[in-house]
């Protein structure tokens, strides 16, 4: 006979404590990028206002980059001061080793008890 464990019981998203939960855990966005300099500012800024903003809990972002040949790592680097929230990982420059890699890198690093992952681009905006 094989044992089934028992199932497990989450609160709806719209209950109370569910929402008390999810809105008050500490979050880690994290952004692979590569070759991103002229997409990710525009990300990484609308992502820090709207986080900065809208989060109760601690949070951070953390921009994975993956080898870039322009100045993605620059520019992050640039921001560093004067966002404690933001991090920064380099696989350093020209070893890129694909995206799942870096979501991978990114993922072991976090802090936050919810990950959520998002693409330079702004595809999916936080907002």
């Amino acid at each position: 006979r094989t044992m089934r464990p028992p199932a497990l019981r989450l609160p709806s998203p719209r209950s109370p404590a569910a929402q008390c939960t999810v809105g008050t855990a500490s979050l880690s966005v994290i952004i692979p990028a590569y070759d991103e300099a002229e997409r990710l500012p525009r990300t990484l800024e609308e992502s820090l206002a709207h986080l900065s903003t809208t989060r109760r809990g601690p949070w951070e972002i953390i921009v994975v980059d993956d080898g870039s040949h322009d100045s993605t790592c620059e520019f992050v680097a640039a921001r560093l001061a004067a966002e404690p929230r933001l991090r920064l990982l380099s696989s350093g420059r020209g070893a890129n080793r694909g995206k799942g890699a870096a979501l991978a890198a990114g993922a072991a690093a976090a802090r936050g008890d919810l990950l959520l992952l998002l693409d330079a681009d702004g595809a999916t905006p936080l907002s």
